[in-house]
């Protein structure tokens, strides 16, 4: 027997949003995921021809997380369900009858993370996705007006404290290779100092310099006049 999900506050705010990114916090088991995905449900069923991607670490805590709630409104929901063409369960991907598609994946690095475009995106649990995945996906995600193009589900401010990481790395990288030339600077100036040094006691001393050179594989000395 169907059951019709209840709207929550979560639902509301994602579903009424307009801001570009849309970051969800809050401990867990508070409905974050479960009411995102009521939200791309509602959108795919309302609109023709979109691309709704979920991404997560990998699959099997899509698995455990977002595609579990996808599976259960899927199940619940009759008036969702009536708008479902198919479920492909080895892609992961549902495909409505309007021409829009859900899909979950999960990708290994950057590069992998270039490969198709979206409408929608959401990160489910984006403290585990590396930051250059995030960026590769952002990038080729379209905006849609009065809609949140990107749900994100994360603890408050995490990206941007990924990208200030990222900017003092950069930063730090660039201080130790300043130091480094510095310091090879300082080792060739005390270098070329300590030879002027042993020239001058060798002028007052009158000692010869002794060169090695290699005869036969072994060390010799010879004097340098």
């Amino acid at each position: 027997m169907a059951v019709e999900h209840q709207a929550s506050v979560l639902f509301t705010k994602n579903y009424q949003a307009t801001a570009h990114i849309v970051i969800n916090q809050g401990g867990t088991s508070s409905g974050k995921t479960f009411a995102i995905m009521q939200v791309l449900f509602c959108i795919a069923c309302e609109n023709v021809n979109l691309v709704i991607t979920v991404v997560g670490q990998d699959i099997p805590n899509l698995k455990a997380g977002a595609l579990r709630d996808a599976l259960k409104i899927y199940s619940d929901s009759a008036q969702v369900a009536s708008c479902i063409r198919s479920y492909n369960r080895s892609e992961r991907i549902f495909e409505f009858n309007n021409g829009s598609v859900l899909e979950f994946k999960s990708y290994d690095d950057a590069q992998d993370a270039k490969s198709g475009k979206r409408d929608y995106l959401f990160l489910n649990e984006a403290n585990g996705i590396d930051w250059n995945i995030y960026t590769e996906l952002a990038l080729r995600t379209r905006t849609r007006i009065s809609t949140a193009s990107i749900v994100a589900s994360v603890m408050t401010s995490y990206f941007q404290l990924k990208s200030d990481i990222h900017d003092i790395r950069i930063n730090q990288e660039t201080q130790n290779r300043v130091y480094d030339i510095r310091l090879k600077i300082v080792e060739s100036q005390v270098g070329l100092l300590q030879q002027q040094v042993d020239e001058l006691r060798t002028e007052r001393t009158g000692t010869k310099h002794i060169k090695p050179y290699l005869t036969n594989h072994k060390f010799t000395n010879s004097l340098i006049h």
